[in-house]
């Protein structure tokens, strides 16, 4: 499932999911972001994973290559999770982010926004 944070405003996308996540979701997600980057020449990205069992193989295949793509188009991105996988998924992506991949643990939540909203922790 995919939730649209109150913190989404201009170039900033908040998100945060959980359960499993549908090719729905990463449409709509990828929707989203793309918007951002056409009309601010850059998109801000915090997501936040809680409770997340599954992501559909397609879907995050599909999303890695919009990853691939459009990396160079986002700016600050924290990445907030619980598990470790979620912070090898992180580092794995940073490299293709123009200004990388921040991971965050859940407790750091506010720290990770913070960060995404004004480049300070």
């Amino acid at each position: 499932m995919l939730e649209i944070l109150p913190e989404t405003k201009d170039d900033m996308l908040a998100v945060r999911v959980s359960g499993e996540l549908t090719n729905e979701d990463f449409d709509l997600y990828r929707d989203l972001i793309r918007d951002r980057m056409k009309q601010y020449g850059a998109a801000r990205l915090y997501y936040e994973m809680v409770n997340l069992n599954w992501v559909k193989p397609g879907a995050a295949l599909e999303n890695a290559l919009f990853d691939l793509v459009h990396g160079r188009a986002y700016d600050r991105v924290a990445m907030v999770g619980e598990k470790v996988w979620q912070k090898w998924a992180a580092n794995l992506i940073s490299p293709v982010k123009k200004k990388g991949v921040r991971y965050y643990e859940l407790h750091e939540r506010e720290k990770a926004m913070q960060w995404v909203l004004t480049g300070e922790e």
